[in-house]
């Protein structure tokens, strides 16, 4: 059982570990958004759901909550650099419900701006993935994996352009 503190409540939250069970997202996407320190401040009902958790569990805890332990740490650190720089990020990933089940969606993540363009937080979509691709993106997450490279680059991930404000609030 993995534990993570949640900022709002000051409860903790538990997730049990990764079991050898997941499956693939079908259904219409979900949203989380978070605020700079990657802390949850948003959970649609979709993701409320295939989480396992409630809404007042999400709201306030550290977004790794549901980052499944077995993905390559190079597509996560991938992912924060491009965000951190305020660029968006699209890829397959295996995230985790509070049961310790996996599920794959395909995910972006955009930064969200304030008036004068600063970026104030962060929105990832979660869809449906492409099942041909999925197999490939198995296959090459595994060698990733297994050669312990956390700067290695994955072709099913990276840096997308979506425009300018294409996420302003």
């Amino acid at each position: 059982m993995l534990t993570f503190t949640n900022a709002k409540t000051g409860k903790t939250v538990s997730r049990e570990e990764a079991k050898d069970e997941e499956f693939i997202y079908e259904g219409k996407p979900l949203l989380v958004e978070t605020d700079l320190e990657g802390v949850i401040t948003y959970a649609n009902r979709r993701f409320v759901e295939v989480s396992g958790y409630e809404k007042d569990e999400l709201i306030g805890s550290p977004h790794c909550v549901h980052m499944h332990p077995d993905m390559p740490q190079a597509i996560f650190k991938d992912a924060c650099e491009k965000t951190s720089e305020g660029k968006t990020w699209s890829g397959y990933i295996c995230n985790i419900s509070k049961e310790g089940i996996g599920y794959w969606t395909e995910l972006t993540v955009q930064p969200k701006r304030g008036e004068n363009d600063e970026v104030i937080g962060f929105m990832a979509t979660r869809r449906a993935p492409d099942h041909a691709e999925l197999e490939k993106v198995m296959e090459e997450y595994d060698a990733l994996r297994a050669s312990g490279n956390a700067n290695a680059r994955s072709q099913y991930c990276g840096e997308v352009f979506i425009g300018r404000g294409a996420c302003q609030f």
